[in-house]
């Protein structure tokens, strides 16, 4: 009988932690049409994170047309911003997947296929982009839609 206090214990704390773990960050999701854009409807919803990197899920991804390609990269932005990023850049995946690689350097010389992951150097991966050099491109994508 000494031991069920700190069975007890243990048992509680186990049923506390998962929950404690997944309230520390909450996926975040994109809509086109929240964001005031009528022209088309595209959802990007993170799926996956590590400490540098999301994996953004776009239906439709590889259809996309010209104006919500563009609405896409403000997406990558916005979510570096949440993120408490400086800098993004981006990996295409190729058809069938529509699993967008999001990563976030520390600058824009740091060598990303050594340091976030291989895919950051291949031919689908796109250029570091500053999240201030992109916000001023954003605004405009939101007020001309």
């Amino acid at each position: 009988m000494k031991n069920f206090p700190p069975i007890f214990l243990v048992l509680v704390l186990l049923s506390i932690f998962p929950q404690n773990i997944s309230a520390q960050f909450k996926f975040n999701k994109f809509n086109s049409k929240e964001m005031g854009i009528q022209s088309f409807d595209y959802t990007a919803t993170e799926i996956k994170r590590t400490d540098r990197t999301s994996v953004l899920q776009i239906p439709g991804f590889h259809n996309r047309t010209a104006p919500a390609a563009r609405w896409m990269m403000c997406v990558y932005n916005e979510l570096a911003i949440k993120r408490g990023f400086a800098y993004s850049t981006v990996v295409y995946p190729d058809p069938p997947s529509e699993d967008v690689l999001v990563g976030f350097p520390a600058s824009m010389e740091e060598d990303v296929a050594k340091t976030l992951g291989p895919e950051f150097g291949g031919a689908e991966a796109f250029p570091i982009m500053p999240v201030e050099k992109m916000k001023f491109f954003c605004q405009r994508i939101i007020q001309n839609r």
